[in-house]
């Protein structure tokens, strides 16, 4: 009897003990796909704020176009330059990698996770995403490197100054047709990785309703823990001179060129 009680009592805890990490794996396999399907939500977001962003871009992009560049060349230097830095102020991409190196390169998560569809479509959104963001970033260099070339070798460009140069000049005035394709694409792409990312939900059993609240705690988090200080809290009252007691001497010597000047003068 006691062997028997033994055997059960060793069974039974080996039973719970399985059921224990059966418990914390399921529960790790879940914030690891939260993490990722998180990460791929914010990108999109990212790519959506870069298209706001550009919308006055845009417009003025679009106005430059719509004008002939003689009209355009009777404007002040000063506004034309404007209206061309405005047009062209982009935004490079960035995002945070942290949760797609994490589950790229553990092999433990990987494991862990159990579901080949749900690893194979992260993978794609990943590698779309790099792409989005090489694309992107090339072509923002490329913008950047075409007017500060015109400024920085004006002679080898048509018209009378600066920012007729760069409104004379087809390279810029490729860029500026491209900025309406480019704003179009970015939300593409975050409608393409919703897209994906809805089948990874389906494939690992999470709602699309879960991912968006957890993606909105992470943002609220992050800005919680980043919120820059005020500066009204650092900033006080200017110090009252009379209090500047340590410099009196310099007090004295001003005092004493002050007279020296006015004396100076009135003998003059």
């Amino acid at each position: 009897m006691i062997v028997i009680a033994t055997t059960i009592s060793l069974l039974f805890t080996i039973a719970a003990a399985q059921l224990l990490e059966n418990h914390h794996r399921a529960k790790d396999r879940r914030l690891s796909a939260m993490m990722v399907m998180s990460n791929i939500e914010k990108f999109s977001r990212n790519l959506e704020e870069i298209s706001e962003y550009m919308a006055s871009s845009d417009r003025v992009a679009t106005w430059l176009l719509s004008k002939p560049v003689e009209e355009l060349e009777l404007l002040p230097d000063e506004e034309l330059d404007m209206l061309i830095s405005q047009a062209s102020n982009l935004l490079f991409l960035t995002y945070d990698k942290s949760a797609e190196s994490i589950f790229s390169n553990n092999i433990e998560t990987w494991k862990n996770m159990g579901n080949v569809q749900f690893i194979d479509r992260v993978g794609e959104c990943f590698s779309a995403m790099n792409m989005t963001e090489e694309r992107w970033n090339d072509w923002v260099t490329e913008v950047e490197r075409t007017i500060r070339d015109i400024k920085d070798h004006p002679e080898e460009y048509e018209g009378s100054t600066v920012p007729i140069k760069c409104i004379r000049s087809e390279k810029v005035r490729h860029t500026l047709k491209g900025i309406h394709y480019w704003r179009a694409w970015l939300s593409y792409m975050a409608a393409t990785m919703r897209y994906h990312n809805r089948y990874n939900m389906e494939a690992i059993g999470i709602t699309e309703q879960e991912v968006m609240d957890y993606t909105d705690a992470r943002e609220q988090e992050a800005l919680n823990t980043n919120k820059a200080p005020d500066f009204s809290e650092f900033y006080s009252e200017p110090i009252s001179p009379d209090n500047l007691s340590t410099l009196k001497e310099f007090d004295e010597e001003l005092e004493m060129l002050k007279v020296k000047s006015e004396t100076i003068s009135t003998s003059n």
